[in-house]
């Protein structure tokens, strides 16, 4: 027992005096813990003896011959402060053992998540690396074409236009040939005209379009998010 076990069960004994009375008296005994020390502490309770005693010893001083007139009445009112203050400070034991272990499992739920996190931070930045690169993958892929495409359509108009200069020039020498060089340019020609519509197409249409989807779906995620 400390001091403060038994100044509260002091005080518990005490509630069938008047306030003024129960105050004086406890004043008194706190300042005799005072004068005592705090090093002199379970000295002083030794001395003092058990709360219920003291209790005892302040009504007989009180209340002088008649109270024995009432003992059989205080003892039963000094029973339930007594079980009363017990209930109260189990109660109160119990809540902070359960505050306790409620700081003890956020603690130990922390340090777990950082233990897993620091374990699976490999398999995590692993995860990550590989999407990032199939994401640029794609995306180098996508306009890889595109400048593939507009580099061959390119190649294929020139190409018209060489075989177009040459083939009018050999129909002067033979028709046929100049022929087969005519139609070979123009069959250039429509592939070139082909892979250019794709360019346009890829560049100026379906990548805008992409972007846009892309935007898009990541405006009902956050919205998703927010609502949540």
């Amino acid at each position: 027992m400390n001091r403060t076990d038994f100044m509260n069960q002091l005080e518990c004994l005490l509630q069938n005096i008047s306030p003024a009375e129960r105050e004086e008296a406890l004043q008194y005994y706190n300042e005799y813990f005072n004068d005592a020390g705090e090093e002199n502490e379970q000295d002083v309770i030794e001395a003092l003896g058990n709360p219920a005693k003291v209790a005892e010893n302040i009504k007989r001083d009180l209340y002088g011959s008649g109270y024995g007139d009432a003992v059989f009445q205080k003892d039963i009112t000094n029973e339930r402060a007594m079980v009363q203050y017990q209930q109260n400070k189990q109660s109160s034991n119990t809540v902070d053992n359960s505050t306790d272990k409620e700081n003890k499992l956020s603690t130990g739920t922390i340090v777990l998540l950082v233990v897993l996190g620091v374990l699976a931070s490999p398999v995590l930045i692993g995860l990550a690396s590989s999407v990032l690169g199939v994401v640029v993958g794609i995306i180098a892929s996508w306009f890889g074409l595109i400048i593939s495409f507009g580099i061959a359509a390119v190649a294929l108009v020139a190409v018209m236009i060489i075989l177009a200069v040459v083939g009018i020039m050999s129909m002067f020498a033979d028709v046929l040939v100049g022929t087969a060089m005519l139609g070979a340019g123009l069959v250039c020609g429509g592939l070139g005209i082909l892979f250019l519509m794709l360019t346009v197409a890829m560049a100026g249409i379906a990548t805008p379009a992409i972007c846009r989807g892309i935007a898009s779906l990541c405006r009902s995620i956050f919205r998703k998010k927010q609502a949540a």
